[in-house]
């Protein structure tokens, strides 16, 4: 008896593996499939870490799209290029966090996804007879030639130049157009020739966005990095913005989509991000950053309506494409009637008086 049981035992062995690796498949089968979503995002961000991130936290397969009318969820650079999908966005299907109750919708259409601030890229040998604090400071003679910006039709010129009409006035916008413009500025294509130009002595001063903030930080040349006009109105500091989206036919968006903004614009999503996308602003003051970079809560930021940032962008943005020669005249709008009506030394205003 003993021997059979002895002979057996191989048989016995290889039985019982095969239970068990026919359990383990069974268990692997009975795993759930990940919804899938089809995610587009502004070529500026980081869309393939949220489809990596967003699969290894069994939230969604994310299928990235080239465009917005592909998409079930948009993950776009600021409000006012969300807020252009508006036939599509739900009200309600976001709900903000009490975290990042300043930079929500207040009509829950989208959900702020981090922020990203315009600040002023300082070289650190430069000797300047003007220490830059305020974005006024890029018309100041004494910088005359020294100062590097994207041309404001540009990338995040549009909504930045909306965000100082609204706060400021057309007029005190226009004017300060027309006085960066007579300052012989380096005028470049993007945020990052900007970063490269101060970075190589072409200019010493450079308005560009946080990201390339960071990024010049934490480089060879040491750039230093300035959240402009904090000790005034504030800086330019507009969230990303995702919002799942309708389907073009009408009704609801899917529940995987909505699931997934939900996890984007949570706090694990914000820390990995905010660490894999060095110079996006967590918009919790927890979570850790690097050097350069501040979390959007400790900055003091223009107060924004997310709607009318998006109109005045549109309006400007054929007037930018001439810049400065559409910025001649004092502005005919609604924010030039506003500056006219204001003393010229009022406190806050964009730029000084000459």
């Amino acid at each position: 008896m003993r021997r059979s049981l002895a002979a057996a035992a191989p048989a016995l062995v290889v039985a019982t593996a095969l239970v068990a690796a026919g359990g383990l498949a069974a268990c692997r089968r009975a795993a759930p499939a990940l919804p899938e979503v089809r995610l587009h995002a502004s070529p500026d961000l980081p869309a393939e870490v949220v489809r990596d991130l967003a699969a290894r936290f069994a939230v969604a397969r994310v299928v990235l799209v080239p465009r917005a009318e592909e998409a079930e969820v948009a993950w776009a650079s600021d409000p006012a290029a969300l807020l252009a999908l508006a036939p599509r966005l739900v009200p309600g299907s976001a709900a903000p966090e009490p975290a990042t109750a300043q930079f929500a919708d207040p009509q829950g259409r989208f959900a702020p996804v981090a922020a990203r601030a315009r600040v002023l890229l300082v070289a650190r040998d430069a000797r300047l007879p003007v220490d830059p604090t305020n974005l006024r400071d890029l018309a100041d003679p004494r910088l005359r030639g020294r100062v590097a910006l994207a041309h404001p039709a540009r990338g995040a010129g549009p909504a930045t130049c909306a965000a100082l009409s609204l706060v400021y006035g057309e007029a005190s916008l226009g004017r300060f157009l027309r006085l960066v413009a007579a300052n012989a500025p380096v005028v470049v294509g993007s945020d990052a020739e900007v970063r490269a130009a101060v970075a190589a002595g072409r200019a010493a001063v450079g308005l560009a966005g946080s990201v390339d903030g960071a990024a010049g930080a934490a480089s060879a040349a040491a750039l230093r990095v300035v959240y402009p006009d904090q000790a005034g109105r504030g800086a330019v500091v507009l969230p990303t913005a995702a919002a799942a989206l309708a389907p073009a036919a009408g009704g609801a968006p899917s529940p995987a989509a909505v699931r997934l903004v939900a996890w984007l614009a949570g706090a694990d999503a914000e820390r990995i991000l905010v660490a894999r996308a060095p110079g996006l602003l967590p918009l919790r003051p927890e979570v850790p950053v690097p050097v350069g970079v501040e979390p959007a809560g400790n900055l003091r930021a223009l107060p924004l309506d997310w709607d009318g940032l998006a109109a005045e962008a549109a309006r400007l943005a054929p007037l930018l494409e001439r810049w400065p020669d559409a910025f001649a005249g004092a502005g005919t709008g609604r924010g030039a009637a506003r500056e006219a009506a204001a003393p010229e030394g009022r406190p806050g205003r964009l730029e000084h008086a000459p």
